[in-house]
């Protein structure tokens, strides 16, 4: 009974050590400025000279993929926090509302680990089942956030919402958001399933290889 116990804290520990490393890889990658570019953080890819893809929400698939439920609510709350502060730091007026850059990512957080889990179970191809996961994953908060993204617009463009859906349409596609989002869900599907089978496959070789009180 004691052996148990011992190991339901150590299984704690663990996992709040993991959680803890990775809020702090989403901080850095949302707050921390590009090396020569003060206008974005460490968390944008340049593909081209005006076009940028995020790659913030990849850890945050990755630890909630393979610390469960709760903890992936945590991460994606994290996640929303930090959006919001770099909104202020790197001027960004549409994302400081916290329905912009919180609630979508705290609902992204909230479907990670049985969207993954699903998939798991019906593709035996680990590598796969994360990549089709994390892809479709990064779809739908990409379009959370354009979803809360235009009533932020219209507030700032000073339009009723539904006056605002063209001009707001056309501003996507004046910022390349159909070019960008495409490349980040690749990303994800291909970067975050790699790390994810990675560090799935040595947590369970940890955690046969440690020894029993």
């Amino acid at each position: 009974m004691q052996t148990n116990v011992v190991k339901g804290n150590k299984e704690k520990i663990r996992e709040l050590t993991l959680l803890a490393i990775f809020i702090a890889i989403i901080a850095v990658l949302g707050l921390v400025p590009s090396f020569g570019l003060g206008s974005s953080s460490l968390g944008f890819i340049k593909i081209a000279p005006n076009i940028e893809a995020t790659i913030i929400h990849i850890p945050v698939l990755i630890g909630g993929a393979l610390l469960g439920r709760k903890m992936s609510i945590y991460l994606g709350l994290a996640f929303g926090v930090v959006s919001l502060i770099a909104a202020f730091i790197y001027s960004s007026p549409l994302f400081v509302y916290p329905w912009v850059s919180v609630l979508p990512r705290l609902v992204f957080g909230l479907l990670i680990y049985d969207f993954t889990q699903f998939f798991v179970r019906i593709i035996k191809n680990k590598h796969l089942a994360y990549g089709v996961s994390f892809l479709l994953l990064t779809v739908i908060h990409t379009l959370l956030v354009l979803s809360m993204l235009w009533t932020s617009f219209a507030i700032y463009t000073e339009t009723g919402l539904f006056e605002s859906f063209l001009p707001y349409l056309l501003w996507l596609v004046s910022v390349f958001v159909p070019v960008s989002a495409p490349i980040e869900a690749g990303l994800a599907a291909f970067v975050g399933a790699v790390v994810a089978v990675r560090l799935r496959n040595y947590l369970d070789n940890r955690a046969e290889a440690s020894p029993e009180d």
